[in-house]
């Protein structure tokens, strides 16, 4: 019993460090920046940089703060969002990264809401991740590209491809503590918390090699019933 909760603390405190390093990492990053600036006295950009700072430190507080409700699935914590929203604001989390990287991101998003139920912040988390495992396999090539779709129809769908060297092993991609990356640089639990997130919201999480390369990772979402254009002030 004893090793059975130490496994269990041992696999909570893996994940929260996982979803925890991403937004200490940007912060870092706006941190450094923003001291330039005030040496350059540039100072409203500066600022810009703090309330970006900000909005992780929120951030990182609603992580810590699922802690409590650990056990629950948290479904009743769902609400209309506008999966356009959510690439936006996992695309400025990943921003620093994606630049020091030289990476194109290229998005195709219609333009009307895109509304599915889930938590704003768990939803992100997945986007997040698929992210960084995209710029993780593209670390060892100089062109790099990520495009990011978003298609509705009958579901909507969220489509992440990279032009990397693709996935080696499908079916073991999902698994906890699976990982492909070197000692320290990740656990193998991005991918399985994400499609527990996903299953959470009705969905599923599927990934697949590109026909001319690379990985492709595709979120697929029921649709809110009240899903439309004249629905966007749900989605803000």
């Amino acid at each position: 019993m004893q090793s059975s909760k130490l496994a269990a603390l041992g696999e909570m405190s893996a994940s929260v460090s996982h979803e925890l390093n991403q937004p200490l990492a940007a912060m870092k990053t706006y941190i450094a920046g923003a001291q330039l600036l005030i040496r350059r006295r540039r100072t409203e950009e500066a600022v810009a940089s703090f309330h970006r700072i900000d909005d992780l430190i929120e951030r990182m507080t609603a992580i810590t703060r699922q802690l409590k409700s650990y056990a629950r699935k948290g479904s009743e914590d769902v609400a209309p969002v506008d999966l356009r929203r959510s690439v936006d604001a996992a695309l400025s989390i990943m921003e620093p990264q994606l630049n020091r990287l030289k990476t194109e991101v290229v998005t195709d998003m219609p333009p009307e809401p895109v509304i599915v139920l889930a938590d704003r912040l768990r939803l992100e988390q997945v986007i997040i991740n698929l992210l960084r495992n995209a710029l993780d396999a593209l670390k060892p090539q100089a062109d790099r590209r990520i495009e990011i779709l978003l298609s509705r129809g009958n579901q909507a769908v969220l489509s992440v491809r990279d032009n990397g060297p693709g996935i080696v092993d499908l079916d073991g991609l999902f698994e906890p503590f699976y990982t492909t990356k070197a000692p320290g640089e990740g656990v193998g639990l991005g991918l399985a918390i994400s499609t527990g997130i996903v299953k959470d919201f009705g969905g599923r999480l599927t990934a697949h090699n590109g026909a001319s390369g690379g990985a492709v990772f595709e979120v697929t979402l029921p649709l809110h019933a009240a899903s439309g254009p004249q629905k966007t002030a749900a989605a803000e």
